[in-house]
């Protein structure tokens, strides 16, 4: 049933390519690529601390406080799941430029943003209390390059996870999918990333595109498959890579696949939910990275059909845990 999960996060509506970043990265796996994913989280306990990466500054030379629906939505929904399913604390590190909306994402997730001690106190109580912790990355290049052991040093974290990430290029720089230099005002939280995976580390990379952190993977079929791939493919590795139609059903996929690992189905995403989450994401002033449009869609598709993938795997999790009669 995990084949099947994968196979519905990688479907390429979007006809990007994608899919056929699918049997790359599932060569280096010795299963599917969402039960690897989940493994490395399904053993999450009280007050562990997980860094999920994400946000995608999409229209920088108009406001550096611009980004992408595709991403946080799909942290937000993973953010709830470590919180809710572990009582674990989910970590959320993106550009400061775009805490506000990331943060009114995560709290229409039903997650409350607080500091690191606040949320330790919370796990710590036999009251629940469902949290996130938002931090901003610096964009100085050599506080960047600090800011990475020093997080790493102070979270002690289980995993990274990095979702619609852009990653940088062998050049040192980032692009978007028509392969156009979008490095200004990006912080380099890939340093972040390197430190983990020096450290042994777990590490986690959702993409939909090649250019993300953890494609540097399978970057000879980005090259080959993805328009411009040549120009845009993250230098980067992850352990697990998840190719996703959009990246935050790779996110979903990973809650499916940790439902279905450990007997849970509430920790599944909810279509519900995901119809909150993406309106939410818009009101706080996230756009669609397709159209550019402040509104209720992710990479130029409407939300119904996100609920539709939504609603597909939590169908599979429903079958994959029924009991026989």
């Amino acid at each position: 049933m995990y084949e099947i999960v994968d196979r519905i996060m990688n479907l390429d509506i979007g006809k990007r390519g994608v899919d056929k970043l699918y049997d790359p990265a599932r060569a280096r796996s010795d299963e599917a690529l969402s039960a690897a994913a989940a493994r490395k989280l399904a053993n999450l306990a009280t007050g562990d601390r997980v860094i999920l990466v994400t946000g995608s500054l999409t229209r920088p030379w108009v406001s550096m406080k611009i980004g992408e629906t595709d991403g946080p939505v799909g942290t937000a929904a993973l953010a709830r799941t470590i919180s809710y399913g572990f009582n674990a604390i989910p970590v959320v590190v993106t550009d400061t430029s775009l805490m506000e909306p990331i943060g009114a994402t995560l709290r229409a997730g039903g997650l409350a943003v607080v500091t690191l001690a606040e949320a330790q106190r919370a796990t710590a109580n036999k009251r629940f209390c469902g949290v996130a912790v938002l931090l901003g990355y610096p964009l100085d290049e050599s506080e960047a390059r600090k800011e990475g052991p020093r997080l790493i040093d102070e979270l002690g974290p289980k995993a990274v996870v990095t979702i619609e990430r852009a990653g940088m290029t062998e050049r040192g720089t980032y692009h978007n999918m028509l392969g156009q230099d979008y490095t200004e005002g990006r912080a380099r939280i890939d340093y972040l990333v390197e430190e983990a995976t020096r450290r042994g580390i777990p590490t986690i990379g959702v993409g939909d595109g090649g250019n993300e952190i953890g494609m540097g993977a399978i970057a000879d079929a980005v090259r080959k498959h993805v328009p411009h791939g040549e120009i845009l493919c993250a230098k980067l590795p992850t352990d697990v890579l998840l190719p996703a139609g959009v990246s935050n059903w790779g996110c979903y996929a990973i809650q499916a696949a940790l439902a279905m690992l450990t007997g849970r189905p509430e920790l599944a995403h909810t279509a519900a939910l995901e119809k909150h989450l993406i309106e939410a994401a818009a009101a706080a002033g996230l756009v669609d990275g397709n159209t550019g449009k402040c509104e209720a869609t992710v990479d130029g598709m409407p939300v119904e059909v996100h609920m539709g993938i939504v609603q597909l795997l939590a169908a599979t999790v429903e079958r994959a845990l029924r009991k026989p009669h």
